[in-house]
C-alpha cells in the first residue's frame, strides 16, 4: 500500500482527473508514462485510458465502485463503446445516468457497502445508480453541499471528510459506507478531499502541494499502513 504525491497537467487535484476502484483505474489520455506506471502501482490496479464526452476529468464524470461504473449521459458513442469493452472485461456493471446532471462524480460518493446520491436527482437516476452499483443510496445532501463527491474521499477500508461535516453527518456516513472516517484537508488546507485525492483499498495519489501533517491524515484515515 502507497501514498504518492503526483501533480496530472501540473494541478493537485488528482481526484478531478481520475476515477477507479480496488482493480481498475480511469486515466484521461496525455498523463507520462512514467507517471502513469506511478499511479498504477500506488493504487495496485490496471490503468485504462479515456475520455468522458471528450472531456479529461473523469473524476467529475463518473461514480464508480467494485460493482460497476456509472458516467454521465455526455458520452459519446465512441467512448460508450469502449466503456462497454472495459466493463465487461473488468465483470462489472456499466450504465449511462438518465438525468441530465454531467457532473457524476459528483453527485454520488460511494463504496461497495453504500452511498449518498444529491438529493436532487430524480427517481429514476437513484434507481438506475442503485442498480449498476449494487448498493443502497441515500439521497442528501451533507453540509449543505450538493456536490458529494468532492467533500469526501471514500475507499472499503476507510475515509478522509471536508473538516465542516458535523458529528451527526459523520456518524450517518459511517453507518452507510460501514468504515470509520477522520476530518482532514490536502494541497495545503483544501476541504473537498475527493478533489485532491484519488483512493482505493490499495493506495492513494494526492497532490506535491499536501503538507507533511496532510500525508499523514490521509495514510491513518485510509488506512494505508
Amino acid at each position: 500500500m502507497a501514498l504518492v504525491q503526483k501533480d496530472l497537467f501540473n494541478s493537485p487535484y488528482a481526484g478531478v482527473f481520475c476515477a477507479t476502484n480496488d482493480n481498475l483505474t480511469l486515466v484521461p489520455p496525455g498523463i507520462p508514462k512514467d507517471d502513469m506506471e506511478e499511479l498504477s502501482e500506488a493504487l495496485g490496479t490496471k490503468l485504462e485510458i479515456i475520455t468522458l464526452g471528450g472531456s479529461r476529468v473523469l473524476g467529475t464524470l463518473i461514480a464508480m465502485n467494485n460493482s460497476g461504473i456509472l458516467v454521465s449521459n455526455i458520452v459519446t458513442d465512441l467512448e460508450l463503446e469502449k466503456f462497454s469493452k472495459i466493463s465487461k472485461s473488468y465483470n462489472i456493471n456499466f450504465g449511462v445516468l438518465p438525468d441530465r446532471s454531467n457532473a457524476i462524480g459528483n453527485n454520488f460518493l460511494v463504496n461497495d457497502s453504500g452511498g449518498f446520491s444529491n438529493e436532487r436527482l430524480g427517481k429514476r437516476a437513484k434507481d438506475k445508480a442503485e442498480d449498476i452499483l449494487k448498493v443502497n443510496l441515500v439521497s442528501q445532501s451533507i453540509n449543505d453541499m450538493d456536490t458529494l463527491g468532492m467533500i469526501g474521499c471514500i475507499t472499503n477500508k476507510g475515509g478522509l471528510y471536508h473538516p465542516d461535516i458535523s458529528s451527526f453527518e459523520k456518524e450517518k456516513m459511517e453507518e452507510v459506507f460501514q468504515i470509520e472516517l477522520m476530518e482532514g484537508t490536502v494541497n495545503f488546507g483544501l476541504p473537498l478531499v475527493g478533489a485532491g485525492i484519488v483512493a482505493n483499498s490499495n493506495g492513494a495519489v494526492c497532490g506535491r502541494q499536501s503538507t507533511g501533517v496532510e500525508l499523514g491524515r490521509m495514510e491513518e484515515a485510509l488506512k494505508l499502513f
